[in-house]
């Protein structure tokens, strides 16, 4: 897992905890207290043991931390990564380039196969992910977020879910006046 993840997870259990929140997740995850840098890559299990750590503390269901998580981190990863977008971009347009914008923030990670389609029809981007990862939440929570952030209006759909045993998860996303 890319270390920015561990790195913004950490800003979020500091927000949602208070200022021990990291070290209580990693207490909670059984996980040793250390330094996740931005650029290296992590065992896929440590962030699956901090997010079921972090929806434990907050009594709620792991797939609503991912989201909320997503939405957190929008703003931040926003002002890192501004300058791989077009000043005229929406959200849509981001959306409908993903995939590429992905390519160049991990540029040596090594993700796990995983199938992410991306269409746009208009003012519609369908996303088809699948992934052993299941972190569809991060991505439906980022999408809300980065809306927000860029003072637009989402709506996204989510037609399936791998969380309720579909093969993929498949959205919907909508620009709204």
């Amino acid at each position: 897992m890319h270390g920015i993840l561990f790195h913004e997870l950490r800003g979020y259990a500091q927000s949602r905890l208070g200022t021990q929140g990291w070290e209580s997740l990693l207490e909670r995850a059984g996980l040793p207290q250390r330094i996740y840098l931005a650029f290296q890559q992590y065992p896929d299990e440590e962030v699956t043991a901090l997010v079921a750590a972090t929806a434990q503390l907050l009594g709620q269901a792991p797939r609503l931390v991912l989201e909320d998580f997503g939405e957190f981190i929008a703003p931040s990863l926003l002002r890192k990564y501004r300058v791989l977008l077009e000043p005229n971009w929406s959200v849509l347009d981001i959306v409908e380039r993903a995939e590429h914008i992905l390519r160049s923030v991990r540029q040596d990670a090594k993700p796990p196969p995983s199938n992410l389609r991306i269409r746009r029809e208009e003012d519609v981007v369908l996303v088809s992910y699948g992934s052993p990862r299941r972190l569809c939440g991060v991505g439906i929570g980022f999408i809300r977020g980065l809306a927000r952030e860029m003072g637009q209006r989402v709506v996204v759909h989510e037609h399936q879910c791998m969380h309720q045993r579909a093969p993929r998860c498949e959205l919907q996303v909508l620009l709204m006046p």
